[in-house]
């Protein structure tokens, strides 16, 4: 609708006013006959008199036939929001932040007895008026890509994803975070399902210590190097953390942290 000229009184007028009020039918008519396709095969690989149920962006259960893309955008985050409060729950802690750092970004969220939800929100350019869970997103993951602009040392939010992955998978990948965390000793390459390339992420991050002595003053070994990119991706997501917390009146004193996700913990 947008590259076209429509006039007023055409019979598309009616859809101008919809996609003016929100992104949200737009998320809808991009994503839906994806899922639906994916649905019905896997309604067909259940079998009959099977019940299939998704987990929506607001943490509950709809049947397949009611589910919508709008609903799918945060579904995976959602549940990992009513996981972390079960467990925090089970500990005795009525106060939780989650912490959930994967491949791409980091979902940070806040549970006190009841979720918090949201009922408009913009999430990456798109506004979204639908019920989803409160989660703040950061681009801040095991797979995002370090590196130097210039000025000064980046995180994200470009990601090394699984293939080719950080430089230590030995595919020729980008360094990222995952390899800041095992030049620092946070990473145990025996606990490791394959070979990581310590030696690989070592000469790039004396190429990349080069590169920065030859733009500035500063001059830094590859361990100091990676504690560096670290301190800045850190910061992100303590931001993130921030944002549901004090920027909400919320002490995060008062609150245990729920680490979850491949990198959380490191």
């Amino acid at each position: 609708v947008g590259f076209v000229e429509i006039s007023r009184s055409s019979q598309l007028a009616p859809l101008i006013k919809i996609v003016a009020r929100g992104d949200t039918t737009v998320v809808d008519a991009y994503l839906n006959p994806v899922l639906r396709s994916y649905l019905a095969r896997l309604q067909t690989s259940l079998g009959l008199g099977s019940s299939l149920h998704l987990l929506t962006s607001a943490g509950g259960l709809v049947a397949a036939d009611g589910f919508a893309g709008k609903d799918s955008l945060f579904s995976g985050p959602a549940g990992g929001v009513v996981g972390f409060s079960r467990v925090a729950l089970a500990a005795g802690f009525e106060r939780a932040i989650g912490f959930d750092m994967g491949g791409t970004s980091t979902d940070v969220s806040r549970f006190e007895g009841d979720y918090e939800l949201e009922y408009e929100a913009e999430k990456a350019g798109v506004r979204v008026v639908s019920p989803m869970m409160a989660i703040e997103t950061v681009a801040a993951g095991g797979g995002s890509i370090c590196c130097y602009d210039g000025m000064r040392l980046t995180v994200g939010p470009a990601s090394a994803g699984a293939d080719p992955g950080p430089a230590c998978y030995g595919r020729g990948g980008p360094l990222a975070v995952t390899d800041m965390n095992l030049m620092v000793g946070r990473i145990l390459p025996d606990q490791f399902p394959f070979p990581l390339d310590i030696a690989t992420v070592e000469q790039q991050l004396k190429s990349l210590s080069e590169q920065i002595s030859q733009a500035s003053d500063a001059h830094y070994d590859p361990f100091r190097l990676a504690a560096g990119f670290l301190r800045v991706g850190n910061n992100n997501m303590a931001q993130a953390i921030r944002s549901i917390s004090v920027a909400r009146g919320y002490d995060p004193r008062d609150h245990v942290l729920v680490t979850f996700g491949g990198a959380a913990p490191q």
